[in-house]
């Protein structure tokens, strides 16, 4: 599915604020503004221009804008990443937001060591492991499991991804990453906003494990992430099937809310 636009996420966004805000910027990608403070989760923000086409650092058609790019983004304090997946970690994007802002990088282990190999200052670079809690500001960040080992060789272990649950004085946004149905997710709660995966592939939630989260950890708007908006899908697990969201969520109390990349949404919901 594509969206009919992109919203550009203008420049007042990154201005001191006493409210939270958050925008989806496509694909896994998540920015939030809370009271001063901004977070990104696994912004996917390099454009490459070659041979008259444009695309995406991950490779994929960018045949709509970005609602940003990382040489706009005017602040961030920290970076966050779920796994080292090319469609989640763009290597020119955490090159150029650690060249432009004075962020901090938050990183489960692997991504860790990517990131210095990028040349970003260890000082910078935070590990990240479950259940870790990092105070950023107003905002409480909760490292929550994951389990993504869809590689045939050598797969992700436990420990090698991770998704992020962060409270705000507004409200709950939690980000689960790429992720299996694991137990631990269960164990999560008071939960406001939830982006829900609608990636239809083995080792994701999928929309039938993201409604089952959303179900225990009590999310009231769910926010479908995991596809490409820009340009012709790079295949399923960038997908986004509408009728299958529908049918996975049919009975959930909750709101679904789905955003055009760059689109605000306020908290509280």
């Amino acid at each position: 599915m594509n969206q009919s636009m992109t919203v550009p996420i203008r420049s007042d966004f990154f201005e001191d604020t006493a409210r939270t805000q958050l925008t989806w910027l496509g694909m896994a990608g998540v920015m939030i503004h809370s009271r001063g403070s901004i977070v990104l989760i696994d912004p996917l923000l390099g454009v490459i221009e070659e041979g008259g086409r444009t695309s995406s650092e991950a490779g994929f058609a960018l045949d709509l804008p970005l609602p940003i790019t990382a040489g706009e983004v005017l602040r961030a304090d920290l970076v966050c990443y779920t796994h080292g997946d090319d469609d989640h970690i763009g290597r020119l994007t955490a090159q150029t937001l650690a060249e432009r802002t004075q962020c901090q990088f938050l990183a489960p282990p692997p991504v860790a060591r990517m990131l210095s190999s990028l040349g970003i200052s260890s000082e910078r670079i935070q590990t990240a492991h479950d259940f870790d809690v990092v105070t950023l500001g107003v905002i409480e960040i909760t490292v929550t499991p994951a389990l993504h080992n869809w590689q045939k060789e050598d797969p992700w272990q436990r420990g090698d991804c991770c998704g992020y649950l962060l409270r705000t004085p507004d409200g709950s946004v939690w980000h689960p990453g790429d992720t299996r149905l694991i137990d631990e997710l269960f164990s999560f709660n008071n939960v406001d906003v939830l982006f829900f995966d609608v990636a239809n592939v083995d080792s994701h939630l999928g929309a039938d494990g993201s409604a089952r989260i959303a179900a225990t950890c009590g999310a009231r708007v769910l926010i479908p992430y995991h596809y490409w908006s820009f340009g012709q899908s790079p295949g399923d697990f960038a997908n986004f099937d509408q009728q299958r969201l529908a049918d996975s969520t049919a009975g959930l109390q909750a709101k679904i809310v789905t955003l055009k990349p760059g689109e605000l949404l306020d908290l509280p919901v």
